[in-house]
């Protein structure tokens, strides 16, 4: 019982010291930015369709009735990359807070593939409803708090400034450019995006494209490789590592094109 006393209270110490140091670190990363998910790019194009639904009429005689309705509504449809090569390069550094140490980084990263003409006929959208001119492509990332300057989406060699927010479903941080066309897509598309972000505890890409390449260089010699997928080659040295990454889209359980009706998304 004697000895049992000293090692209660060693044991406090170090879960108070262990508290600290996360709390510590937690304010850090808070305020440098934590783990990145980059998702993208993908291509929307809005489209009108009609919508029927019951509504309450009120009659001339005063009296309610339950009539059914037709509305023109508008939707997007989104589309994924044939191919998606993404280039990144994370710089770590150690932030202080007290006694206790945080490591960061800080990643420039690209994004390069291309886009295939939108198939509309396998979401059952007619070409007549197509919105062309509000056609947009989209990036979902985890915080862009890090971004030193405007981003630019490089569509077909023709520059487009990215707007602050994502129009994927289910991602609001991230960067949008619209495309402003005037006539449809009617052949591959490419495209590239630069991206400069900072992060803490793990940098993730999703394989959005038919085909996935991605490349990751550090100088963080003790990487550990989480996700669904790992590098196809690694080289872990005592001054960082590299490792690449190929994925195809039989790897992933989501479609190549969607739409953001009740539903379908």
């Amino acid at each position: 019982l004697v000895m049992l006393i000293p090692l209660a209270m060693i044991r406090g110490v170090l879960s108070d010291r262990l508290q600290r140091r996360n709390e510590a670190v937690d304010e850090i990363t808070a305020s440098w930015g934590k783990e990145q998910n980059v998702i993208g790019p993908v291509l929307g194009v809005p489209f009108q369709y009609k919508f029927k639904s019951m509504r309450d009429t009120t009659m001339p005689d005063g009296h309610v009735e339950r009539r059914e309705v037709e509305e023109m509504l508008v939707a997007n449809a989104f589309f994924l990359p044939e191919s998606l090569k993404i280039a990144s390069d994370a710089q770590t550094q150690t932030l202080h807070r007290g006694i206790y140490d945080a490591v960061v980084f800080r990643a420039q990263i690209k994004l390069e593939g291309k886009f295939m003409p939108p198939n509309f006929g396998e979401l059952k959208i007619d070409l007549k409803d197509v919105l062309w001119k509000d056609a947009f492509v989209t990036v979902a990332v985890s915080d862009l708090r890090g971004t030193r300057q405007g981003l630019v989406l490089d569509w077909n060699g023709a520059k487009r400034s990215m707007r602050p927010g994502s129009q994927l479903p289910g991602y609001t941080t991230g960067a949008t450019a619209l495309l402003a066309l005037d006539q449809p897509i009617g052949s591959a598309a490419e495209f590239s995006i630069a991206l400069d972000v900072n992060g803490s505890g793990g940098i993730f890409f999703a394989p959005f494209a038919v085909q996935n390449e991605a490349e990751l260089k550090s100088n963080w010699p003790d990487p550990g490789f989480r996700g669904a997928f790992l590098p196809a080659e690694r080289a872990v040295r005592p001054d960082g590592f590299d490792a690449k990454w190929k994925v195809s889209y039989y790897g992933r359980d989501y479609p190549q094109a969607w739409t953001s009706i009740a539903g379908n998304q």
